[in-house]
């Protein structure tokens, strides 16, 4: 079995592919009635779409990728009509999640005609209804920005009484074409104001809309076969699960260089949602974790490359195009337009200017917190923990102080235990994982030797990992803080020190990504470059025999600041359970093995009560820690609007007053806690804050030190 790492996966297969330019326009009617543009009769003259055609090589894939799926996808699935279903029904999505181009009969259409049938095309290398589906996409959205171009020229009205409904995945696709086209009008006066809001006159918003359309023809147009067939691959995989990724060879390229983490930039990993590039996690390391203002769920407007003053609207762009507007030579400048996440009606950007680096891994570190407690005080260690990291080279290369997360955190503690740690939290937040074995050796330095996690594979067979070498180096009183985001190899850690009751997790429910992906080299015909398969073809079980899919790690106290990273003004630092495994489409279902024999015991249930019933007192008597949620909740409803009207004044009169709200309670909030007021949002980022949910953690672990201190040792808690 091959495992090497226990990672949070994003879905980088659904990101567009690298496009070749050149080759001729072509079109094709997928039936007669289906092809109305309305006002758009479809692309303007010396336009060049890229020709389309199916290929050997994608013939092979296809089939090749449908017998990995039946054979080694740990559900053992069959590929059959009602996947078929699924997977068109994820290839229209990924294409038109917004609902901005197909309509309805269209959709209808498609799904009534080949649903039940790409099963069987996918076996006999016929994926000609995927293509045929594809050319109407791109008749249509190229349609559409010849209607954008005439709408603008017509001088449309910015005062209207419509409302812009700004997620349009769950409402319905437009019966008619008249209401397509009213949709685009709508959109078009939307996307003016958001410009003009953006610190624009009129005139330059107009000419910056005209612009980013035809960027976005010119992408459109630059996607080729293999685009279309990543597209489509990608919607398989993901009917599969969420976790399932199908890459192109230039994809895996770029992934791989991603993951390798050695290049100069920004320090950030992107995808795409919607027109938009999306901040999907700041790479601990990097220039941007060390300026501290960019945060996952922003997005990426602009792109100043070289800090010029001259800003490139990237809103339509290729993910790939924008990457290399970002990436450049170590110790040049670059500024970026954010929209901060969160911000619904995409107008409150803010400029972040960084200077580009090599990204390199954050290590653990370590701090010692004071906490008081009924007269006496408790030295409280801190390790955190950003994810679990081995450097395989330097090992090999005998590099004597090779990095690795196990050495370093028995590194730290040994170094707490001499500045008098009388107890010890183990920072998770944030973790989404790393190298597998470094979760079970770290395991291993509070749990001794001893089973550590369980994996099944596609064939039910089982393997029990265990921890062989390490002996404990801490056997005094231990917490574990995680929260929604701390993810696979470390629901793995945080499960083996609960299981084998050596520590109390609190926080909130961990993220639930318990499965195990293997890569699978899928050679194409006549290219050297082969292209890959993901596929989950195991799951991780706890020594109890529980897995970790799905529902994740439970916590002992559940924590109210474990979901709250202040100051909460961004909704985007509110996680909640929008984010996770069980929020996924099609995400494998939790359940249960035979339990391994393994050493552990339960915390003590009176120990464990005691721990939650001082947590819950010291809350409920918090009054600016009550006054705080309700701020949260306020800032949350203020900020997550279902729709925003298409009227400027309106706009604009209604958005200075969200930001003059927002800042007049996050001032409220600094003051009371002794901190100098600001001026604007955008300087919170950055700014060292208190750690809510670490203070919290820390008065529990100091009240585990208390507990166990006041024990005889014939009444010591199983903690010991």
């Amino acid at each position: 079995m091959r495992i090497i790492t226990a990672q949070r996966t994003q879905a980088a297969g659904r990101e567009r592919a690298r496009s070749r330019a050149g080759a001729r326009r072509t079109a094709l009617l997928v039936g007669a009635a289906l092809l109305v543009i309305g006002a758009a009769a479809g692309p303007s003259p010396g336009d060049k779409p890229e020709a389309l055609r199916i290929t050997d090589s994608h013939r092979e894939t296809a089939a090749r990728v449908l017998i990995y799926a039946e054979r080694e996808h740990y559900e053992q699935v069959d590929v059959d009509d009602s996947l078929s279903q699924r997977t068109l029904r994820n290839f229209i999505d990924l294409l038109d999640g917004q609902h901005l181009y197909f309509l309805k009969n269209q959709e209808d259409y498609f799904l009534r005609r080949y649903g039940s049938r790409l099963d069987d095309a996918m076996r006999r290398g016929e994926l000609n209804p995927i293509f045929d589906i594809y050319r109407l996409f791109r008749a249509r959205m190229s349609g559409y920005f010849d209607f954008a171009k005439a709408y603008l020229d017509s001088g449309p009205s910015l005062e209207t009484d419509r409302e812009w409904t700004i997620d349009r995945e769950q409402v319905p696709r437009p019966s008619n074409q008249a209401e397509m086209d009213e949709l685009w009008r709508n959109r078009i006066r939307h996307e003016l104001i958001n410009l003009v809001l953006d610190e624009r006159s009129h005139e330059e918003a107009v000419e910056a809309l005209r612009k980013r359309y035809a960027r976005q023809r010119k992408s459109l147009y630059a996607q080729d076969s293999d685009d279309v067939f990543a597209y489509f691959m990608n919607a398989f995989t993901h009917a599969l699960d969420p976790h399932s990724n199908y890459f192109s060879p230039h994809n895996y390229e770029e992934y791989r260089i991603q993951m390798s983490r050695a290049y100069h930039g920004v320090g950030a990993s992107l995808g795409m949602e919607d027109d938009y590039v999306l901040v999907r996690e700041v790479l601990p390391g990097g220039p941007a974790d060390k300026d501290g203002r960019l945060r996952a769920g922003d997005r990426i407007a602009g792109v100043d490359g070289s800090a010029s003053g001259d800003m490139t609207d990237v809103v339509g762009w290729r993910l790939e195009d924008v990457v290399e507007l970002i990436r450049g030579n170590a110790d040049t400048p670059v500024v970026l337009r954010i929209l901060p996440g969160g911000d619904s009606a995409r107008s409150e950007s803010f400029l972040l200017d960084l200077t580009r680096g090599r990204v390199t891994l954050a290590g653990a570190e370590k701090e010692l917190l004071e906490v008081d407690r009924e007269g006496a005080r408790f030295s409280v260690g801190v390790i955190q923990i950003p994810n679990f990291y081995f450097d395989m080279d330097g090992r090999d290369a005998g590099i004597e102080d090779y990095p690795s997360s196990t050495r370093d955190v028995r590194r730290l503690v040994e170094e707490l235990k001499a500045d008098g740690a009388q107890s010890l939290v183990l920072d998770l937040r944030r973790n989404g994982g790393g190298h597998l074995q470094e979760a079970i050796s770290l395991a291993g330095l509070f749990v001794g030797k001893g089973p550590v996690v369980q994996v099944r594979d596609s064939a039910l067979r089982t393997q029990v990992l265990r921890n062989r070498r390490q002996t404990p180096v801490w056997n005094g009183p231990l917490v574990v803080l995680v929260d929604r985001l701390s993810a696979s190899a470390s629901e793995i850690l945080a499960a083996a020190i609960q299981d084998y009751g050596r520590g109390v997790v609190v926080g909130q429910r961990t993220f639930g990504k318990g499965t195990v992906q293997n890569i699978y080299r899928i050679p194409r015909r006549q290219e050297d470059m082969p292209g890959r398969l993901t596929l989950t073809m195991g799951k991780y079980y706890r020594v109890t025999g529980e897995s970790t899919q799905h529902r994740g790690v439970a916590p002992d106290i559940t924590l109210s600041a474990a979901g709250v990273e202040l100051p909460a003004v961004f909704p985007s630092q509110v996680i909640g359970d929008e984010v996770g495994e069980s929020a996924s489409d099609n995400a494998l279902p939790w359940d249960t093995i035979p339990q391994t024999d393994y050493p552990g015991r339960t915390v003590d249930g009176a120990t464990l009560s005691m721990l939650a019933a001082n947590y819950q007192r010291r809350e409920s008597e918090d009054a600016e820690w009550r006054r705080l949620l309700g701020r949260v909740r306020s800032m949350q409803e203020i900020a997550e609007r279902e729709s925003v009207p298409i009227h400027l004044e309106r706009r604009r009169s209604e958005d200075e007053a969200r930001r003059a709200q927002r800042l007049a309670m996050t001032n409220e909030w600094l003051e009371r806690n002794g901190l100098a007021s600001i001026e604007s949002l955008e300087e919170l980022r950055g700014m060292d804050l208190p750690d809510m949910a670490l203070e919290q953690a820390s008065e529990v672990a100091a009240d585990l030190a208390r507990l166990q201190a006041a024990s005889s040792p014939a009444a010591a808690s199983s903690l010991n």
